[in-house]
């Protein structure tokens, strides 16, 4: 079934398959930044049931692009929403979309029952916010929340307000996902250090570049727009030097992730919907640089 999967990863997909059929609606949540990369690939359609799709993240991502994300999926038939975690007005948007949805997928699914506790399953990739998700929801510390991959360690039920019950699971990865393994680490959602973040800085500015929006980082015009020259600038820029004052690229590239990850670059949304199919490559190569060391499920 797996190949180098930590435990608790395959113990998420046998208990998606064993609870499916008591849950009344899955919640699958995505990386507003990237909506496509981080989706687990006909996953949802495959279990059958009702679905909302949420675009966690959203105060990171731009704003027009993110609409544009949930019009796409509107228009695709599918329940879609964005959820700044920060935002109490966003917060309480999600919960009663949540308990919207949940209750009529519960009443189409078991017509004439009188059962009024509602199940819900949310899936998604490591580190894409399910435990933010779920305290959003609940309006309390219901789980452990910590920006690294691979938190959710255990299978557990949480009750939320007005009669849900949500099956919380450990970040899951598909076989599909190997080959965005590099542009994935863009936005931290692999488990495992990252060893080399000159390559992934690299992955960065390449994607930004496929996008145009390389200029959005510092110094990048001054190194004349070459990436050989960009990152020793950008090191001594920020006074990251080594020994004889020679730029510590390294120190350098962590800081460009960094900084990329928590915006202070500014928002921004690596894929758009209607992205043409030069820039799709660029995103679905994670061979852009060097092999991706992803776990696979098949």
């Amino acid at each position: 079934m797996a190949q180098d999967l930590p435990g608790h990863i395959r113990r998420a997909f046998r208990s998606i398959e064993r609870f499916v059929p008591v849950t009344d609606l899955i919640v699958e949540l995505l990386d507003a930044r990237m909506p496509r990369s981080s989706q687990l690939h006909g996953l949802v359609k495959r279990l059958g049931k009702a679905s909302l799709i949420i675009l966690g993240k959203c105060d990171l991502a731009n704003p027009a692009e993110t609409r544009r994300w949930v019009e796409f999926f509107s228009r695709d038939g599918q329940h879609c929403i964005p959820l700044d975690a920060r935002d109490p007005s966003s917060v309480k948007a999600v919960r009663e979309r949540v308990r919207r949805v949940a209750t009529e997928a519960g009443i189409r699914a078991t017509p004439g029952m009188t059962r009024t506790m509602r199940r819900l399953m949310v899936i998604g990739i490591p580190n894409v916010g399910k435990s933010t998700l779920i305290n959003a929801i609940a309006g309390r510390r219901a789980t452990k929340v910590a920006n690294l991959p691979g938190v959710t360690r255990h299978i557990q039920w949480v009750k939320l307000p007005g009669n849900l019950e949500l099956l919380d699971l450990p970040g899951v990865l598909d076989f599909g996902l190997l080959r965005r393994g590099e542009i994935l680490r863009l936005i931290n959602t692999l488990p495992g250090p990252n060893e080399d973040p000159i390559g992934a800085a690299r992955v960065l500015v390449d994607m930004l570049i496929a996008i145009s929006h390389a200029d959005m980082l510092p110094g990048w015009k001054e190194s004349g727009e070459v990436w050989s020259a960009f990152l020793p600038h950008y090191a001594s820029d920020r006074h990251f030097l080594g020994r004889g004052g020679e730029p510590d690229e390294r120190r350098a590239a962590i800081d460009l992730l960094k900084r990329f990850q928590d915006a202070s670059f500014g928002r921004l949304t690596l894929e758009k919907y209607d992205d043409p199919p030069s820039i799709r490559t660029v995103i679905e190569d994670s061979n852009f640089h060097g092999e991706s060391n992803i776990g696979l499920v098949e």
